[in-house]
C-alpha cells in the first residue's frame, strides 16, 4: 500500500491519527490483486491524501476504517479515484 500527502493540501487536525489507522489497516496482504485507488477529502472539500491499495482485501479493509473514523464515502461520476471519502 502507498499513502501520499498532497502538498499544500491543509491536513486535519487528527491527521497523524488517521495516518496510523490507515497504516494498521492496510498492513501486508500475502493476496495482491489490481490497485485500488482511494481519495480522502479534507473539511473544505479538496482531496488531501491518496492511498493505493493492492487488491480489493487490501481496500476493503482500508475503507472500513475510514468508516470507523468518521469519513463517508462521497461519489463523483466520472472521478478517477475508485472511492472518495470526506467528513
Amino acid at each position: 500500500m502507498i499513502i501520499s500527502l498532497i502538498d499544500g493540501a491543509e491536513q486535519p487536525a487528527d491527521d497523524a491519527q488517521v495516518l496510523a489507522a490507515l497504516r494498521q489497516a492496510g498492513a501486508r496482504d500475502p493476496i495482491y490483486g489490481a490497485s485500488v485507488l482511494i481519495a480522502i477529502n479534507n473539511a473544505q472539500g479538496d482531496i488531501y491524501r491518496l492511498v493505493q491499495c493492492q487488491g480489493m482485501r487490501q481496500a476493503k479493509r482500508v475503507t472500513q476504517c475510514l468508516r470507523t473514523l468518521g469519513f463517508a464515502e462521497t461519489y463523483a461520476l466520472g472521478s478517477q479515484f475508485h472511492y472518495t471519502f470526506g467528513r
